[in-house]
């Protein structure tokens, strides 16, 4: 299908299964797309979280291949959080400012998980700051001299 048409399918890095201290997988071939040779792919930063993997040596290994990126955030739990980004341990800012550095053309999904907003209103903040993350990091870089 990718030979037909301009749309990029793209095959999204995932995470190994967890409980207690065993590990199962549950992808086939593997959770890390960037083992295999797939045309493009797409970089979900709350996946790499609960994968407890670098998300820039990820997006290196991707590299022109990155079709998409999921924006959301994590802990490291070992559910899979979906976090607004800024609030985990992910580098959100560096793989967005990396993207406006490299010219990025994907797309940029905001993947936040906001069921545990109590109001509309809430859940509208939560979004609204996702969106904005987005903004102040792929524009701050496009803004950034290289060097």
């Amino acid at each position: 299908m990718a030979h037909e048409t301009d749309v990029r399918f793209a095959v999204e890095n995932m995470y190994p299964w967890r409980y207690r201290d065993r590990e199962m997988l549950a992808y086939a071939p593997d959770w890390d797309v960037t083992n295999d040779d797939y045309r493009h792919f797409t970089i979900d930063l709350s996946h790499t979280a609960t994968a407890r993997t670098d998300a820039l040596e990820m997006l290196d290994r991707m590299g022109d291949r990155l079709g998409h990126i999921h924006l959301a955030d994590g802990r490291g739990s070992a559910k899979d959080e979906h976090l607004v980004p800024g609030r985990g341990n992910q580098p959100c800012a560096e793989v967005l400012e990396h993207l406006g550095r490299t010219g990025f053309d994907g797309h940029v999904v905001v993947e936040v998980n906001t069921r545990r907003a109590m109001s509309g209103a809430e859940r509208e903040a939560d979004l609204a700051e996702a969106l904005a993350f987005a903004r102040l990091h792929l524009a701050g870089a496009a803004r950034v001299p290289r060097r």
